[in-house]
């Protein structure tokens, strides 16, 4: 069967492909407004889709006798057709812009720039109100005129200052160039934004990052990316406050030289849902992200589809789970790429419930799986091991198609282990928690048979050779295992190290490497720092405890790691402090 993400341009193609540019771009020229015009001859189809590939990230063959180079200067082309700023052949001194990514049009006016979107109940608009030194800011001089060149709009003032918009594949690209020192004495120059439409400027505590809300809280649009240069290429000091509808961006231009160049960036937050949205899917219980792919975890989704993109029509699989894959194309369009289920899809599963990726391996938990399979790619149809769990690795090849490459259940598999309630993974690297897991073993690769130790928890390191196979590496237990810790609670990887939350682990120790002992904390939590060796031994590197241990404060629910800083969350402390280091 034939790959429809494989596209071929043959040389016909081609030159019938700068045939329809020219006249795609001739018909936008002559349109009455934007986003409606149609080229009225006939139009080779395999241009516009392999245009089309390009942009959703497809396999793109081409000719021998069109370069690489040629091919850019096409997709430059068409991508500047589709986010020209046209003008309206209605109302004089009107401009409209598509913009296919962010799925709105933007209209610009001499009372600024007003966006409305495809989807959503809510429109925008920014205007400049006042501008100048700190201090002697005055009202934004009269419009001495609006230029506009392909997807470039420029508002001229009549005091010099320019302010532009810029419509691409990432967004609306908003700016200010000051050509010369305003008048006053201040060392910075204030920018007052007033918003219009029913959304409202929400400041981050950084002050560079703004979310655009609607009047239930949910942000609608970010502006933010914010960059500022002096002539000379330095960057100036700048940050955002807002003040009900109005947004005020101060800069630090002391010793600036100018031109000065003002520069943040506006875009729509994307809006996911599976393919298969169905009540009670939990669509979103677990998420995770790298780079320009997201996946999303809904562990009670019902189809008793297997594999990849499988029929999601039946639901007979009440609470088997699914996961999605979305990707986002160089224009800023998400697309859902595939549909995964488990290879053994069962009822009850929960597949979903936990998801990680890493480059193209994904990592997927469904931690009440019943096989009673052991190991890697262990007979999957024997389902006598209640709630054993199970992990699934799933791989993307170079032409963006989804695999599953592993089936994996710990060494000593057993019911009501839960394996699979925590994932994490960093390249060839994957951490599988099993909160229900009861031996009571210490340390690293200990005895797995006495089950003493209900609900203590473990976490199993497996690793892929270049070949693609798996293997466990690992058996990891707490320093100070104990019934009931649910240690695998939470995992995260960063290299060689490995962070596991215990949220119910009871010791009343404060701060680094603390008495193990003494557990009248009941449920305080902790987590455990693994690292590995040169020789891929591992060995426990750290017993990290908050430093205002309390009972029942659940420290390790959620854990994080990047190069040599982890955080732990502890979702059930109690203290009434705001911000950083306050009091506990």
């Amino acid at each position: 069967m034939p790959d429809s993400r494989r596209t071929t341009i043959t040389p016909a193609a081609a030159r019938s492909g700068l045939a329809w540019l020219m006249l795609l771009l001739s018909a936008w020229s002559g349109a009455s407004s934007v986003g409606t015009a149609k080229a009225t001859a006939a139009s080779p189809a395999s241009a516009p889709s392999a245009i089309a590939a390009a942009t959703t990230g497809s396999s793109v063959v081409l000719p021998a006798e069109l370069s690489r180079g040629e091919w850019r200067s096409i997709h430059a082309a068409y991508e500047a057709s589709r986010h020209a700023v046209l003008p309206s052949v209605r109302q004089s001194g009107i401009y409209r812009a598509r913009n296919p990514g962010q799925q709105w049009l933007s209209t610009f006016s001499a009372d600024g720039v007003a966006i409305s979107p495809d989807h959503g109940r809510w429109q925008f608009g920014l205007r400049l109100a006042r501008w100048g030194q700190a201090g002697h800011e005055k009202k934004a001089a009269s419009l001495a005129g609006i230029d506009v060149r392909r997807q470039r709009t420029v508002y001229r003032y009549s005091d010099g200052l320019e302010e532009w918009f810029v419509n691409d594949q990432r967004g609306l690209e908003h700016g200010f160039t000051v050509q010369q020192p305003p008048k006053g004495n201040g060392d910075s120059l204030r920018f007052a934004l007033d918003v219009a439409g029913e959304l409202t400027p929400h400041v981050a505590a950084n002050g560079h990052d703004v979310a655009l809300v609607d009047a239930h809280g949910n942000a609608a649009l970010d502006y933010n990316h914010l960059q500022v240069l002096d002539a000379d290429g330095r960057a100036l000091a700048a940050h955002f406050v807002s003040h009900g509808k109005r947004l005020v961006l101060s800069v630090d231009a002391n010793a600036a030289r100018y031109p000065i160049t003002i520069d943040p960036l506006l875009q729509q937050l994307a809006y996911l849902k599976g393919s298969t949205t169905d009540a009670g899917d939990l669509f979103g219980n677990s998420v995770a992200i790298a780079g320009d792919t997201v996946v999303v975890g809904a562990p009670r989704e019902d189809s008793n589809a297997i594999g990849v993109n499988g029929n999601q029509s039946d639901n007979s699989a009440t609470d088997s789970g699914a996961a999605y894959v979305f990707v986002r194309d160089g224009a800023g369009n998400w697309s859902q790429q595939a549909y995964l289920k488990a290879g053994n899809t069962g009822a009850g599963d929960l597949f979903g419930k936990t998801v990680a990726i890493s480059a193209d391996t994904i990592v997927i938990g469904a931690s009440l799986e019943a096989s009673d399979a052991n190991g890697i790619d262990g007979n999957p149809n024997d389902n006598s091991a209640s709630q054993a769990g199970a992990a699934y690795v799933f791989v993307r090849d170079g032409a963006g198609h989804w695999a599953q490459q592993a089936y994996l259940k710990s060494s000593n598999s057993d019911s009501g282990d839960f394996f699979g309630s925590s994932v994490a993974i960093a390249g060839n690297i994957v951490v599988v928690g099993a909160v229900g897991e009861a031996s009571s073993a210490t340390g690293v690769n200990g005895n797995q048979t006495d089950n003493s130790a209900i609900f203590a928890g473990a976490a199993y390191v497996f690793v892929r050779t270049g070949s693609g196979i798996w293997s466990q590496q690992a058996y990891l237990k707490a320093s100070n295992t104990g019934q009931l810790d649910l240690f695998g609670s939470s995992v995260a990887i960063a290299g060689d190290t490995v962070i596991i939350g215990a949220e119910r682990e009871d010791s009343t120790a404060t701060g680094v490497d603390g008495n193990q002992s003494d557990n009248s904390a009941a449920e305080a939590g902790a987590a455990y720092v693994f690292v590995r060796d040169g020789a891929a031994h591992w060995s426990q590197d750290a017993y990290l405890k908050s430093s205002n241990t309390g009972a029942g404060d659940l420290f390790g629910k959620s854990v994080a790691i990047s190069g040599d800083t982890a955080v732990i969350g502890a979702s059930l402390e109690a203290s009434n402090a705001t911000g950083v280091n306050g009091n506990q």
